[in-house]
């Protein structure tokens, strides 16, 4: 495989223009060296996530393209060209590896189901964040269910209108999970997780799962919810915080990304929606630092099939 200045990628006897991919999967690199790195300390925003597919996709302009094309499904791989090389350097029992699977407003690509989570991301997301890392294992993965959020009011007061599943809802969050479950059976993941999950949640999907969840990330603001931490210190379930925004990536932000950084160099198709975005850390264990920290964002068109599987050895 070769590579040109135009936005193509020669692929055999075939040329494969940028523009023309209806899958693309961009690597951010390692946020914690790129340049405006003081502009991710934003708070509760997306802004550390746009920065940073905004400077992979702008790197293009000063160096050669090193992006990808995956011809067996179809995929466009766009790496930062400045920190693509992301593997590990020390061995691996050195590192606590997290990740956390974000589930968009546009993830699901059925018409009848729009709001349904494919469960096939799962298995996507690893297998690019082993690529990436050069790992076969992760030791904390985190899923968050599009628009969960937790309502603090609701939990107090009791009310549900905002804290219980749908039945469709529920049965759709179960076939995810049981996909995530086989990782941890196979000792590819070491502890499961979810986001934004009240008790009456955390009861319900306990319930339900042959796997129970032993994380639960909630927002920093919703930290001090005593009936929670009740909860979670009863059925050893880890509280951990986050200020990661109910929407991390919409179809209009990641559309003006791409809309305002194409160039000769390198152009996407306009149409391009998120589908998932997976945030990952890596932290030194015997320092406690954060060595490493991305995103792997997977875009497609609004009719391209998303139905592919990745093969991971077990």
């Amino acid at each position: 495989m070769t590579e040109n200045t135009e936005g193509q990628t020669t692929n055999g006897n075939s040329v494969v223009k940028t523009s023309d991919a209806v899958r693309v999967i961009v690597y951010t690199g390692n946020v914690m060296k790129q340049a405006n790195i003081n502009s991710f300390n934003s708070g509760k925003n997306n802004q550390e996530l746009v920065s940073a597919i905004t400077d992979t996709l702008k790197a293009y302009l000063y160096t050669k393209p090193i992006w990808t094309f995956d011809k067996v499904n179809g995929i466009l791989e766009i790496p930062d060209p400045f920190y693509f090389d992301q593997k590990l350097t020390e061995d691996r029992n050195e590192y606590d590896i997290t990740a956390k699977l974000f589930y968009l407003p546009s993830s699901s690509t059925s018409a009848i189901e729009p709001s349904t989570p494919p469960p096939q991301y799962v298995t996507q997301s690893i297998y690019h964040l082993f690529k990436v890392l050069g790992i076969n294992t992760i030791d904390t993965f985190i899923i968050y269910f599009n628009g969960l959020t937790f309502n603090y009011s609701n939990e107090v007061n009791g009310s549900s209108s905002n804290d219980d599943f749908t039945k469709s809802d529920f049965y759709n969050l179960i076939k995810v999970w049981t996909e995530l479950e086989k990782f941890y059976v196979n000792n590819k993941i070491h502890k499961l997780g979810v986001s934004e999950f009240t008790k009456n949640r955390l009861e319900s999907f306990i319930n339900a799962v042959e796997i129970s969840p032993k994380v639960d990330q909630i927002n920093i603001i919703d930290c001090n919810n005593e009936e929670i931490l009740e909860f979670a210190k009863k059925n050893d379930i880890e509280l951990l915080t986050h200020r990661d925004p109910a929407v991390i990536l919409s179809s209009k932000t990641f559309q003006n990304i791409i809309e305002e950084n194409n160039t000769n160099k390198i152009s996407l198709n306009n149409d391009l929606l998120p589908r998932w975005v997976l945030k990952y850390s890596v932290m030194i264990k015997c320092r406690g630092v954060v060595a490493n920290k991305g995103y792997i964002v997977m875009g497609s068109t609004p009719n391209s099939s998303l139905n592919f599987t990745y093969t991971i050895d077990h």
